[in-house]
């Protein structure tokens, strides 16, 4: 009786090395992640909408209570998880996008942006959205009633 249950410690400590050894070669897999910041101008000035901007409109509009909404910079890069892209934005505006886990379906981001001169982030967020869908945020005054909105998105 004693031998079977030395045995089966034995196998189950060997089993635990293994699968150990498994999980510390998927952790050393550096995962990338390709993200996109769009700085969109958001006004109420006019009712005109950037054709890059096009197949979003419907969400701005739900989500946002302007009418014209004009693409000012877009900026693409791949990252590994847990390194930041860091994007100048428009107004004094920068965005900071950091991976923190990739998969097939959904990506968790940890946005964060500032405005110069500012020592608290206007937002600081860690959000899990659908690969390739885009997740907006802002409202930020850009001056004349016009407003930043950023649009992240990543695969």
């Amino acid at each position: 009786m004693r031998l079977s249950t030395r045995t089966a410690v034995v196998a189950l400590l060997g089993a635990l090395c293994v699968t150990t050894v498994r999980a510390a070669e998927r952790l050393a897999e550096k995962k990338t992640a390709e993200v996109q910041v769009w700085a969109i101008r958001a006004t109420t000035r006019n009712a005109e909408i950037s054709p890059e901007v096009r197949p979003i409109a419907e969400k701005l509009k739900a989500q946002f209570k302007y009418t014209g909404f004009k693409l000012e910079k877009r900026e693409k890069g791949t990252t590994e998880t847990g390194k930041a892209l860091s994007v100048t934005l428009v107004g004094g505006y920068s965005a900071t996008v950091t991976p923190r886990s990739v998969d097939e379906q959904r990506v968790q981001l940890q946005i964060q942006v500032r405005k110069s001169g500012e020592d608290k982030p206007r937002l600081d967020a860690t959000l899990t959205i659908n690969a390739g869908e885009f997740q907006l945020s802002g409202g930020w005054d850009l001056g004349e009633g016009d407003a930043l909105i950023v649009a992240v998105a990543a695969r």
